[in-house]
């Protein structure tokens, strides 16, 4: 998948997410009823137990690993990176900026460009 920008990318790994979590309470339902049969003492259909087991250790991995993608894509579009805010460069600019002002006022004119 191309993406454009980081909003793409959070909305899509946003529809990746929610498709996942839909497939899993599709699948919890299916254990409420395959657990209702069994308190019913109704006769239960081992394919179907196995099946839905084998759903749910496939889907939630998968489900884990979507939401960090989109964690990590919010993170990148809110200017995070590896766990830390980015850098504001242009505050930094600033901030040099005016301490080399303070550094030409204090001292003798030709010691500071």
């Amino acid at each position: 998948m191309e993406v454009k920008n980081l909003q793409e990318e959070v909305a899509y790994n946003t529809e990746v997410l929610e498709a996942l979590q839909s497939a899993i309470r599709d699948l919890r339902r299916r254990i409420e009823e395959i657990t209702r049969q069994a308190r019913s003492l109704e006769d239960i259909d081992p394919k179907a137990v196995s099946q839905g087991l084998k759903d749910i250790q496939a889907l939630i991995p998968q489900c884990a690993k979507a939401e960090n993608t989109l964690n990590e894509s919010r993170n990148k579009q809110a200017g995070i990176a590896r766990g830390h805010h980015a850098l504001d460069l242009d505050r930094a600019r600033a901030e040099i900026g005016c301490k080399l002002d303070r550094l030409r006022r204090c001292g003798p004119p030709t010691t500071v460009s």
